[in-house]
C-alpha cells in the first residue's frame, strides 16, 4: 500500500527555484514533487539515497535537474531539501551516489 505524504517544507527554495527556471522545468519538478506525494515516484524515477542521512532521497528528474526530499514517516510528510542541477556543490551527495557521466573532452584538455 502506497503511503500518502504531505509537502511541509522547503517552499521558499521551491519559489527561489521556480523564478529562474522555464516552465517545462516547473512542470517536470511539479509531476515529481506529486510523485513524491501520491508515493509512485519509486516506481517513476531514479532514485538515490543520501548516505550522510538515510531519510534523504535524491530524485533523478531529468539529466540536469534533481530532487532532494527528506521523508518523515512518523508524520506522513516530506520537505524539500534541494531543487537543482546534480553537480552543484550544494548537493555533494548526488556526487557521492549518481553515476558517472561521460564527459566529452576539449582540446584545451579542461
Amino acid at each position: 500500500m502506497a503511503m500518502r505524504l504531505q509537502l511541509t517544507e522547503g517552499f521558499e527554495l521551491l519559489e527561489e527555484w521556480a523564478e529562474s527556471a522555464s516552465q517545462a522545468e516547473r512542470n517536470v519538478l511539479y509531476e515529481a514533487l506529486f510523485a513524491v506525494g501520491d508515493g509512485s515516484a519509486f516506481l517513476i524515477y531514479d532514485i538515490f539515497g543520501d548516505p550522510r542521512d538515510r531519510s534523504n532521497f535524491i530524485l533523478a528528474v531529468k539529466p540536469a535537474l534533481v530532487l532532494k526530499v527528506l521523508l518523515r514517516r512518523a508524520d506522513s510528510s516530506f520537505a524539500i531539501r534541494y531543487i537543482g542541477a546534480p553537480d552543484d556543490d550544494r548537493v555533494d551527495a548526488v556526487e557521492d551516489t549518481a553515476p558517472a557521466q561521460e564527459q566529452p573532452s576539449s582540446p584545451d584538455g579542461a
